[in-house]
């Protein structure tokens, strides 16, 4: 098995170091010289997409939740990669920008593409978090290491390859990725099936209930489970791992073309983890943790060879996910905010700060993969946290001329500060206030339900007012009563 993930891994440098010698600028760092086919955009965005929470954290929370576990993956997903396709893909690859704030600054200004880009960098870099984690835990267990070690390792080679060979590179290696990820899931299922110890007939009816009930019988209210379905669907839409693809296309027709194809591949692949989990549960398998449902699973009954292929495929969703968000954060990190700063850099000054951001992006999720959370909730945070205000402004800037650069920033912050608010009040927060009060609270406070739903409709309310406000005067007249205040 390890020689297995070894040789897997040098195939991965050599593509990468194949892609190099194409990378000269910016453009082919960043989104492939804008070289990419029809197959190439909608693999390469599906590979993107297909992450460690689709093929191990989805099985788990099915196996345990039934069809609520799977409202995120593979449906929510899905959808959300239609409405890429609908509403985003076409409009930024015909603008010809690099990633979605610097549309930001083409309709609303500098102000609002820096806000946007430092609202996005947290949440991509815990998302690459989550795929490091679940790389640790293969490692770990493939290996018979500690799992700190096995995710420094696995860390230090994901930048590796990923700062050699930028998007080009990436997209090359989703190619190879993309087919052992199919072949590994589809035999899987298969040799489930024929095993006997599972069928589709053993499914039970509480399975397939899209509402979670607890261990009290307590069935979740129809807020949470609709703010469950708009997280993956909303909070994700505006992910520039997954813009950065389509933006490689050759055209903008390509771009949205890709997008579908990219949203039926994750529904049929993303399916077979699904009923991995319904027929597991179904046959009483028990896996020691949520992570580890499938892997354990296939080790059961797989034979050696098979089990290789299966954790080479889940090995390509995660490098295809991970690779992909270090580079989502460096190209905003360089063209949306240190850019600003040193105007006018030459093209290998550019392509050297782009590649040492990827470099600082990489440590920075390893650092929080080894804190200790799941890949689930690592995912959850990424897909939701501070995304609300850049849906509501994207999606109205790009489709209408209603609002400027205030009604964007009042959407950001808006949102931004409801998606906070949403996951609770921190502890050390409450000490600011009161020392006694925060005496004896747990590191956050209890959010409220349907937080992000909230954040949604609060981002919409905040870009409509001041949007009203400077359509009809008001704040223009106030700034030139008091600038200071403006």
């Amino acid at each position: 098995m390890i020689y297995a993930l070894a040789a897997y891994i040098v195939l991965q440098f050599a593509i990468a170091l194949w892609a190099s010698r194409y990378v000269r600028t910016e453009a082919d760092y960043f989104v492939g010289g804008r070289r990419f086919g029809l197959l190439m955009v909608g693999v390469s965005v599906f590979a993107t997409w297909f992450g460690a929470e689709t093929v191990m954290g989805a099985s788990g929370a099915i196996a345990d939740e039934g069809l609520a576990g799977g409202r995120a993956d593979p449906f929510g997903y899905t959808i959300c990669l239609i409405g890429m396709a609908l509403f985003l893909a076409y409009k930024l690859r015909d603008a010809g920008v690099m990633t979605f704030p610097d549309y930001m600054q083409q309709r609303f200004g500098p102000r609002a593409e820096v806000l946007a880009a430092i609202l996005t960098i947290p949440t991509s870099i815990i998302w690459a978090s989550a795929q490091l984690l679940a790389m640790g835990q293969i490692l770990a267990e493939t290996a018979g290491i500690a799992l700190g070690i096995a995710l420094f390792g696995g860390a230090v080679l994901i930048i590796a390859y990923t700062t050699i060979g930028g998007l080009l590179g990436d997209a090359l290696t989703d190619m190879v990725q993309g087919a052992v990820m199919m072949i590994g899931l589809f035999i899987l299922l298969l040799t489930l099936l024929a095993s006997g110890d599972f069928a589709f007939s053993e499914i039970t009816p509480d399975q397939l209930q899209w509402r979670i009930t607890d261990e009290d019988g307590e069935t979740e209210s129809w807020l949470a489970a609709l703010d469950t379905w708009m997280i993956p669907i909303l909070g994700s839409l505006v992910a520039q791992e997954a813009i950065s693809r389509f933006l490689g296309a050759k055209s903008a027709s390509i771009a949205r073309k890709g997008c579908f194809l990219a949203a039926g591949l994750y529904l049929v692949f993303g399916s077979i983890p699904l009923a991995i989990g319904l027929l597991g549960h179904a046959a009483g398998f028990e896996a020691a943790s949520t992570d580890s449902y499938l892997p354990e699973l296939a080790r059961q009954y797989l034979s050696p060879v098979l089990y290789v292929l299966l954790m080479g495929a889940i090995i390509s969703a995660i490098l295809s996910t991970v690779d992909t968000t270090l580079l989502a954060v460096s190209a905003i990190a360089s063209r949306n905010l240190i850019d600003r700063v040193g105007k006018n850099l030459p093209e290998p000054r550019k392509l050297m700060f782009g590649r040492s951001l990827t470099l600082i992006a990489g440590l920075a999720a390893w650092a929080i993969a080894a804190s200790g959370e799941t890949i689930k909730g690592l995912v959850e945070i990424a897909s939701s946290f501070g995304s609300a205000g850049i849906v509501v402004a994207l999606l109205i800037g790009l489709h209408t001329r209603y609002g400027g650069e205030r009604a964007a920033l009042a959407a950001l912050i808006t949102g931004a500060l409801m998606s906070f608010l949403g996951y609770g009040v921190p502890a050390w927060a409450v000490s600011l206030f009161s020392e006694a009060a925060a005496e004896g609270m747990p590191g956050w406070t209890q959010g409220f339900e349907g937080s992000f739903i909230f954040s949604i409709l609060s981002a919409i309310a905040a870009y409509i007012a001041v949007a009203e406000l400077d359509r009809r005067g008001i704040l223009a007249k106030s700034q030139k009563e008091s600038p200071a205040a403006s």
